[in-house]
C-alpha cells in the first residue's frame, strides 16, 4: 500500500506546484498595475492565501511521501519480508527525481503511457550524475503534467488563438515547460534552441515512445537504446572478460578486458505534416492523430539512417559501421548469393555472441535464401517460411533498407545479410525534449491561405556500431 499513496501523494504535490505557478504569475499581472480595484485588492489576498495553504498542503503530501518510501526501503531489506520484492529501487531521494518518477507512474496507470516507455522515462530519472538525474526529473514532471497536454492541444488545434482558451493551471504548466525546456538547451550546449517550437508532451515524445518496443524498426528491436539529455551519449563497451582454470599456487594471468568508451552524437531530424482547420478542431483526439501520422514517418527516416546512415550528416548506421571492417564477410558465390554464404556468416561469428544472435536481410533476399534447395530437392532452410522465421535456429527480422538486388552488371557491394548479436554490437541514442512547431496559416503558391495549418516536428538521434566483432556483415560484390 505504501507505493501507491507515495505516489498519489507526489502526483498532487506537481499540480500544486503547477496550480501555485499560475497563482503567482496572476499576482505578478496584478501588481502591475498602476491602481487596483477594491474586486483587485481582495483577489490579490486570495491569491496569498491560497498559494500559502497550497504550499502547506504540499509540503505535508512530501514528507509523508518520504516517509512511506522509508517504511517500504525498510520493509523490503528485512529477510523475507515485505512486498515488491523485485521492485526497482534508485539511490535517488532527490525532490526533482521523486516528482518525475511520480509524473511517469500516473501517465503509466492511467494508460497514456506504454510499459516500455515508462520503463525507459524511469531510466532516464534514475540512471546517470546527480544533475543529470535532476534535470530529468524536472522533465518527466513538467512535460507529463495532465495541464501541459490541454494546453498543446489548444494551441494545435489554433496556433495563434489556442492560449487564450488556456485555464489558468494549463498556463503555468506550460510555464513550467517553458522553463525545463530552456534548462534543456542550456545543458546540451545547443546552439540550435527550439526557438518558437513547444516541447512535446512527455506521453508524445518519440524519445521515449519509439523505444524498442514501440517501433516498427527491427534495428530499435534489436540494438541497446539510451537516452539521454545532452547532444551525445558516452558508455563502455567491452568484448568480455578472459577466465582461466588455475593451478594451485600459480599467478592468475590477465583477463581484464580492453574498454572502450563510445561517445555517440546525436543528428538533428524533421518530420512536417499539413492538417486543415477543421481537422484541428477537435484538439484532444487530433493530438494522437497528428503525432502518429508524424512518429511513423520519423520512424522510417531513422531505420534508414540506423541501417546505411553515413555517420557525419546523419547517425551512423550499422551496414556501415560493420563495412571495411574484419566483420565483412565476401560471399564465394559467382556475383550470386549461394547457400554457403549463410552457413560461412553464422559460422564467422565468435561464439560469445551466439546465444543472443539473429538475422536481418531485405525480404527479397530472404526470399532468395527461401528457395534454395538440397541435393535431393527438399527445401533447404524451410524455417524461414514460418510465421516467425528464422535461420539455422536464429530468428531473421526483415530490413527493407538492406540491398535486395545484385546487379551483376555493375560494380559495387551488396550488403544482402547481418548476423549478431545486434544488442552488443549497436547502440542507438534519443535525445529526450523532442519539439513541435505550428503554422498558424499555410499559404500555396500564389501566397493565399490554404486553410491549412502545418506541424514541424524535430527530434534528435544518433546510432553507431560500438562493437563490431559482435556481428558479421554479407557482402556479395559485383563487376561490371
Amino acid at each position: 500500500m505504501s507505493i501507491k499513496y507515495a505516489d498519489q501523494h507526489r502526483t498532487r504535490v506537481a499540480e500544486i506546484r503547477a496550480a501555485r505557478t499560475a497563482l503567482k504569475l496572476e499576482g505578478e499581472e496584478l501588481a502591475a498595475r498602476s491602481t487596483l480595484t477594491p474586486t483587485d485588492e481582495k483577489r490579490v489576498s486570495a491569491i496569498i492565501a491560497e498559494s500559502n495553504t497550497l504550499r502547506e498542503e504540499s509540503d505535508m503530501l512530501a514528507d509523508r511521501a518520504n516517509e512511506l518510501d522509508a517504511i517500504e526501503t525498510e520493509r523490503n531489506a528485512a529477510p523475507n519480508g515485505g512486498f515488491n520484492i523485485g521492485r526497482r529501487t534508485s539511490t535517488s531521494t532527490g525532490p526533482d527525481e521523486d516528482r518525475g518518477r511520480a509524473t511517469v507512474d500516473a501517465a503509466h496507470r492511467s494508460g497514456h503511457l506504454p510499459d516500455h516507455a515508462a520503463e525507459k522515462a524511469t531510466a532516464l530519472i534514475e540512471n546517470g550524475l546527480p544533475g543529470e538525474r535532476s534535470l530529468a526529473g524536472r522533465w518527466a514532471a513538467a512535460a507529463g503534467a495532465h495541464d501541459y497536454r490541454g494546453a498543446f492541444a489548444k494551441l494545435a488545434a489554433d496556433p495563434e488563438r489556442g492560449h487564450l482558451l488556456w485555464t489558468p493551471q494549463e498556463h503555468g504548466a506550460y510555464q513550467a515547460v517553458a522553463a525545463v525546456q530552456s534548462e534543456l538547451s542550456r545543458a546540451a550546449m545547443s546552439t540550435t534552441a527550439a526557438n518558437g517550437g513547444s516541447m512535446i508532451p512527455l506521453t508524445l515524445d518519440p524519445a521515449i515512445m519509439l523505444t524498442n518496443a514501440g517501433s516498427n524498426n527491427p534495428l530499435r528491436q534489436l540494438a541497446t537504446v539510451r537516452q539521454t539529455m545532452t547532444n551525445s551519449w558516452t558508455g563502455i563497451t567491452s568484448a568480455g572478460a578472459t577466465s582461466e582454470w588455475k593451478a594451485e599456487g600459480a599467478q592468475a594471468a590477465d583477463g581484464a578486458p580492453t574498454l572502450g568508451a563510445p561517445s555517440i552524437p546525436v543528428f538533428m531530424g524533421d518530420s512536417y505534416v499539413e492538417y486543415s482547420y477543421e481537422v484541428g478542431m477537435d484538439a484532444e483526439n487530433f493530438l494522437d492523430e497528428l503525432v502518429t501520422i508524424m512518429f511513423d514517418s520519423a520512424d522510417n527516416l531513422m531505420a534508414a539512417a540506423y541501417t546505411t546512415g553515413n555517420g557525419t550528416t546523419a547517425p551512423q548506421g550499422i551496414v556501415t559501421g560493420l563495412a571495411g571492417t574484419a566483420s565483412e564477410i565476401n560471399g564465394t558465390g559467382s556475383e550470386a548469393l549461394i547457400d554457403a554464404d549463410i552457413y560461412a556468416l553464422q559460422n564467422a561469428l565468435p561464439a560469445r555472441f551466439s546465444a543472443n544472435a539473429s538475422w536481418q536481410s531485405h525480404i527479397a533476399t530472404a526470399n532468395s535464401i527461401r528457395r534454395f534447395e538440397t541435393t535431393n530437392g527438399a527445401l533447404e532452410f524451410p524455417e524461414l517460411r514460418n510465421t516467425s522465421p528464422s535461420i539455422l535456429g536464429k530468428p531473421w527480422y526483415e530490413n527493407s533498407n538492406m540491398d535486395g538486388v545484385i546487379n551483376a552488371a555493375a560494380s559495387e557491394n551488396n550488403f544482402l545479410a547481418i548476423y549478431g548479436d545486434i544488442a552488443r554490437a549497436f547502440f542507438i541514442v534519443d535525445r529526450v525534449g523532442s519539439t513541435l512547431e505550428f503554422i498558424a496559416n499555410v499559404v500555396g503558391a500564389d501566397r493565399r491561405p490554404t486553410t491549412s495549418r502545418g506541424a514541424l516536428l524535430w527530434f534528435r538521434t544518433g546510432s553507431e556500431v560500438v562493437n563490431v566483432a559482435a556481428a558479421r556483415l554479407l557482402d556479395v560484390p559485383t563487376t561490371a
